[in-house]
């Protein structure tokens, strides 16, 4: 009887192999077209960083704005951490889903983008922007945020910066934790003043780092979150306190 099925069942397993292999193929190519769409609207738009600016200069890098909208007027600014390789323009949809599997120049693509919370103030001035991006096996997208948990390297990155076409906006990196989907650390709106101090002291609570200063009441965070790569349903979340602005 055995012998009778056995043709059947090699074809099948032969079957499921090809397909396995074919996603797995998918998914490598996916990830392969999404980092080159970046390399090159970096290339095309970002200009390198002083390599050794004066100590009264601020280093950032400049970003060509006017390229920018028009490939796509969704995208708000340029989100860069010095050093590392989170260097991305920021998009604005209509809900979080919008950028979820979408490229800056609307591609669908499992890397998605970086964008803002849609029920986010697009000139960031919330007192908490929520900004996504996707957890990779890579230092890609926000896939290196995870080395944030880790104390020397917390201390050597501190600082984040969005770029927009007058302005850069610099922020001081004050918590890093693991947090649920669902948790209260995805609040942007705030009944009061007491109530977003009380919000500040939580987060702060839960740093596995020791780094930066905790925010003034009544001063703007960003909030960065990406997945843990563990359970479904947590998050690593990255928050950080403006402490300085620079206009062109």
């Amino acid at each position: 009887m055995l012998k009778k099925w056995r043709p059947f069942i090699i074809i099948i397993s032969a079957i499921v192999f090809v397909v396995s292999a074919g996603q797995i193929a998918w998914h490598y190519y996916q990830l392969y077209a999404g980092d080159r769409a970046y390399e090159d609207i970096r290339d095309e738009t970002v200009a390198e960083e002083p390599a050794a600016p004066a100590e009264d200069k601020f280093s950032t890098i400049g970003v060509n704005f006017d390229l920018l909208e028009g490939i796509n007027p969704d995208i708000i600014g340029w989100l860069y951490i010095p050093n590392t390789h989170v260097s991305y323009p920021i998009l604005h949809g209509e809900s979080n889903q919008t950028y979820l599997r979408t490229t800056y120049d609307k591609k669908s693509n499992i890397l998605g983008s970086i964008f803002e919370d849609y029920r986010n103030d697009m000139d960031f001035k919330d007192l908490n922007t929520i900004i996504y991006g996707h957890n990779t096996s890579t230092d890609s997208m926000f896939g290196s945020l995870k080395k944030y948990k880790a104390q020397d390297y917390a201390e050597q990155h501190p600082n984040v910066q969005i770029i927009r076409k007058n302005d850069v906006q610099v922020y001081e990196i004050f918590t890093v934790y693991e947090t649920l989907a669902t948790s209260d650390t995805y609040t942007i709106k705030f009944a009061s003043d007491e109530s977003y101090a009380s919000y500040l002291d939580a987060m702060t609570s839960k740093s596995l780092v020791s780094i930066g200063s905790p925010p003034a009441n009544g001063e703007p965070i960003i909030t960065l979150s990406t997945c843990t790569g563990g359970a479904k349903t947590m998050r690593l979340v990255l928050q950080a306190r403006l402490i300085e602005t620079h206009t062109y």
